[in-house]
This record gives structure tokens, sequence and C-alpha cells, in this order.
């Protein structure tokens, strides 16, 4: 493998000032889940103690040495902390039982309130350990999938049609809440990254987006703005109709999901910086070979701004010479 011509943490910022640079950003999403079974350690261990969350992030990074740290664990961390009841299996994903209770619904401390503080925690250690040489972006999710937790989604997404001023109570709640993490995961050295599956155009039409998710997501960037940080925005799904107002929200990086990238391109232009979108189920399925091909096409496509990433999380079983394949063709490209 090619050795970096720069650190992971100057080619992004490279990136997000606009100039041009000699190797693509890479960054496959791996998070809690699959840097878990990388590690050989139960799921439920890594998402409740910051030490183990930071450590089996931080050995998948040494793993795959790809451009980026990205501290998530789950979907449902927030939620939970607004009083969400929540399940997590001993090696599987946490499991929403019950919504919260609209009569008590207040944002959360992030300090203190459920597995936040593991969030925040875990953050400032990877900060730690990585030093300068990468950027520690932590997941927070939009105010969009966080309201739908918190009301039950199938609740939540009735409201939109027949209520949605108990719709926008929650969407506001959701919003300061996240608001409250921002400064805390800008607090503790990380770089607020937000992640709104629940927003997704496979979900919701372009006018529900318009109303009920790229306002609340504009306010979210903002925040982060004002927090003096960069953000990117991960919408699951197919999102082509609703680019541009991903892109209206002012997030920095525009995370998309398995789509056509000539059409991203289309719709966003040359300038945007897109993050993606090498399929999850070839990273699972596939060969090595054929992650190399697809993610030659990306790049093609894709660049100059482009942060060549995976469509969406990396399956927690994707076979890791997968993975390593992805970062090894961003480590050879030549332009």
């Amino acid at each position: 493998m090619v050795v970096p011509d720069r650190t992971g943490r100057e080619r992004v910022t490279a990136l997000l000032q606009g100039n041009l640079i000699n190797q693509p950003v890479v960054f496959p999403l791996v998070v809690a889940n699959h840097a878990a079974r990388l590690a050989r350690t139960p799921l439920h261990l890594t998402l409740t103690r910051p030490d183990v969350l930071a450590q089996v992030l931080f050995a998948a990074y040494q793993h795959y040495r790809y451009d980026l740290v990205m501290v998530f664990s789950d979907v449902l961390v927030e939620a939970e902390a607004m009083g969400c009841q929540v399940a997590i299996p001993h090696d599987d994903a946490p499991v929403l039982l019950e919504p919260a209770d609209e009569a008590g619904l207040e944002p959360a401390d992030p300090e203190a309130s459920g597995r936040m503080p593991v969030v925040l925690e875990a953050t400032e250690r990877l900060k730690e350990l990585v030093g300068n040489e990468v950027f520690v972006v932590t997941s927070l999710k939009g105010p969009f999938s966080l309201a739908s937790f918190l009301a039950g989604t199938e609740r939540f997404l009735t409201d939109l049609l027949e209520e949605p001023s108990r719709a926008h109570r929650f969407l506001k709640a959701a919003l300061e809440n996240q608001r409250r993490f921002v400064r805390a995961i800008v607090n503790r050295g990380g770089v607020p990254f937000i992640g709104d599956p629940m927003a997704s155009g496979s979900i919701i039409s372009p006018t529900m987006f318009q109303e009920f998710a790229e306002p609340y997501l504009t306010a979210l960037v903002q925040e982060i703005h004002h927090q003096r940080s960069w953000t990117g925005l991960h919408i699951c799904g197919d999102s082509s109709a609703i680019l541009p107002m991903m892109r209206e929200t002012g997030a920095d990086v525009l995370s998309i999901d398995e789509m056509d990238m000539n059409l991203v391109r289309k719709r966003l232009g040359p300038k945007t910086v897109v993050m993606g979108n090498v399929s999850t189920s070839l990273l699972l399925e596939g060969t090595p070979e054929q992650v190399r091909t697809a993610a030659h096409e990306c790049l093609k496509r894709g660049l100059p701004s482009l942060v060549l990433s995976s469509a969406c999380d990396v399956p927690v079983d994707a076979p890791s010479e997968n993975v390593r394949a992805l970062v090894q063709v961003a480590r050879e490209w030549q332009a």
C-alpha cells in the first residue's frame, strides 16, 4: 500500500477548503458494531463502556488506516437519554421498546443522562489516542430521526399527516437536545456528524422533508458552525430528490447512500463535498476485486470533492479484506 502523503487531518482540511490533494480522503463508515466484531468484543460491552468503545474504534483505525475516526455506537443513544425504554442485547443492536413520555419530554443532560456520557468520554479518549493525525467525528442523530424515536416511529409518521403540531413539538424538543449535545461534543474535541436515517427519501416525500426535516437540520448545522466546527450529514436510502435541500442545510459534507454518483454530481455540482458511496452489500458479500472496481468508479465520478466511503455503515460481518481494498484504492489513486 502506498504511504499517504499527508495525515488524514491534513487531507480532510484541504478538501474542506476546496484545495486539490494528491490522494483522496477515504473513510469506510466503520462504527461500533464492525469495530467490536473485529476486536472480538461483545457489543453490549462496547456500547456501555467508554474505554471499550474508544479502544475498539482505535484498533479498527490502526487496522485499516483510514482518514477519519467516527464515534458512533447506535441510533438510540439520545432517545434513551430522553426517556425511551431501550434494550441492549449481549451482542446485537439496541432495540427500542417504548417511546418517551410526551408529558415529561425534556432535553437530557449530555454529561449525565443515559449513554450520552459514554459517547462523550469515548470521543475524548479517542482524541487523546489519535492526537492530530485524524479528526474524531462524533455521530449524533438528526432532529427528525430523534423525534421519531421519542414519539414512536409509526405514530410520528402518522402525525406528519394528521397532527403536524404534535410532530413539531417532538422536533423542537429533539433539536434542543441535540444543540446541547453538539456543545458537549465540541467541548470534548469531537466534530459533530449528523445522521438522520428516518429523514430518508425512501421514507418521506420531498415536501415532508422540506417542512419537517430541513428547517431543524439547518438549525442544528448553524449551531455546529457557531461552535466553530465543520459537520457532515448522512441520510440513508434514496435521497436523490432531496439532495439540493440537504445542501441547503449548510452541512460541509453530504454523505450519500447507494445511488448514481453521476446523478449526484448533476444535482449538486462539482464543488459540494460528497461522501460515499460503495455498496455495503458489496462490502459484505463481494470480493476485494469487486470492491476495488466499485471504489475506482466512485472516485472517477465523484472527485475532486469526494470522501471515498461506504454507502452506509460497514456491515458488522464485512470481511476485513474488503474494507482494506476500499482504503487501498484511495491510497494508490493517481489523478
